[in-house]
């Protein structure tokens, strides 16, 4: 009987090399499911014992031992999967940023030298405005106009707050005071 239960053991530990080449999540779950499937054999042979929590608690600790390792080994795997995931999406990344610039320069070559047949009318395009330049001048026109709808703002706004401090007022006016103390 002890030779039985030290058999089921060793193979237990046979089960668990760290992490291997051909390593895939569905394997770790097989030896999962079969490390719980030896440990319940495990305590049933522990049950027909004479001291019965001694191997019970021997059967849990190898089973907790044997879990880690393969714990250890799905977290190197799903590491390995992400890195990889990361180098796929960075490769799609890098081919997408070159396919832009292809397209661009290739959109420069074509503005800059166009077929004789073909002409192209392009929109005329704004510099981007950095921080220390000024902007475009703005006419008479867009002034008035800039200032009859700040002017429009504030009479609505100050409207508001006339509004707003009449009904506080109301109701200032409605509510009763707190009595005082003696």
């Amino acid at each position: 009987m002890m030779r039985s239960l030290f058999a089921i053991c060793s193979g237990l530990m046979s089960l668990m090399p760290l992490a291997q080449a051909g390593d895939t999540l569905e394997a770790v779950e097989a030896e999962r499911a079969k490390l719980q499937a030896e440990s319940r054999n495990a305590e049933a042979l522990c049950y027909e014992r004479f001291a019965v929590n001694a191997c019970l608690s021997e059967v849990a600790t190898q089973r907790r031992a044997h879990a880690a390792v393969l714990r250890k080994r799905e977290l190197a795997l799903r590491d390995a999967q992400r890195a990889e995931r990361t180098l796929e999406q960075l490769d799609r990344l890098s081919e997408k940023q070159a396919d832009e610039v292809q397209r661009t320069l290739e959109a420069r070559g074509k503005l800059a030298a166009p077929p004789a047949e073909t002409k192209v009318a392009t929109a005329p395009t704004k510099p981007p405005a950095s921080t220390g330049e000024k902007a475009a001048p703005i006419t008479p026109e867009q002034a008035a106009a800039n200032r009859a709808a700040f002017e429009a703002k504030q009479e609505e706004a100050a409207r508001r707050k006339a509004e707003l401090e009449k009904r506080l007022l109301e109701k200032r006016d409605r509510a009763e005071p707190l009595p005082t103390t003696p």
